[in-house]
């Protein structure tokens, strides 16, 4: 009978192992290294508290995952899906062109090429290869959300636990580097955290409503502070 409960999950959910694997903070793609413009929006004194955290996360996280971030990891899922490698280069080159900082730009590189080296090592697959070729006759970046993609259809994850995924670690990725910035502690951050997933079902339906030509999140804000931070005297995070 153990047995039995034990393999069921293994059954039903062959890709969710995977899929916890490659979200956690240890996975080796050098996400601790960045607060995706939190750090800079706690220097100019937007983000300094809990309340104010869980404000960033149900604004300008939210706005970016529902009208860019998830629409984009959809169209290049199913373009991966499909092999429609033209479309991906494209889609790659978008994602890259809707990021107004250079250093927003980098880091979604840099943390895609980082993935997709250490895929290769730890489960071969030819469209890993066929991604790594893209990347050295410099047609893709390639960006995160590509990587992340690709990585997901090898492990055979339905598109809503993708999304799903990626919603998570882009919400969880602040509060995290919220404990090194702000005076906030553990309970606080998973306090806001908790607060914020709450809202990822909204973020996903909302996201399958956007279309490609109207796909994009414009927040001045976060552009002008990605843009401050690496001008920054001192900083804890590359972005």
């Amino acid at each position: 009978m153990n047995d039995k409960l034990q393999s069921e999950p293994d059954r039903r959910y062959p890709w969710l192992a995977s899929m916890l694997q490659t979200v956690d903070p240890l996975f080796p793609i050098g996400s601790y290294a960045h607060s995706y413009g939190l750090e800079e929006m706690t220097a100019m004194g937007k983000v300094t508290n809990e309340n104010e955290l869980t404000q960033f996360l149900d604004t300008i996280v939210r706005l970016s995952l529902s009208h860019f971030e998830l629409p984009y990891l959809r169209y290049t899922y199913y373009s991966q899906t499909k092999e429609e490698w033209e479309e991906v280069i494209q889609l790659d080159h978008e994602i890259g062109a809707s990021k107004l900082s250079k250093e927003a730009r980098t880091a979604s590189a840099t943390q895609g090429r980082q993935r997709l080296l250490l895929l290769k090592k730890l489960n071969p697959s030819q469209s890993f290869t066929t991604l790594a070729n893209l990347q050295s006759g410099n047609k893709i970046a390639p960006h995160h959300i590509t990587i992340f993609a690709a990585e997901r259809i090898q492990e055979f994850t339905p598109i809503e636990a993708t999304l799903t995924a990626w919603a998570y670690q882009a919400l969880a990725a602040p509060c995290t580097a919220s404990l090194k910035i702000m005076r906030i502690g553990q309970e606080g951050a998973q306090r806001a955290l908790t607060q914020a997933i709450k809202s990822i079902p909204n973020l996903i339906s909302k996201s399958l409503e956007i279309e490609r030509d109207w796909a994009g999140a414009f927040n001045p804000l976060i552009d002008i502070a990605s843009d401050r931070h690496e001008r920054a005297y001192a900083r804890l995070f590359i972005s």
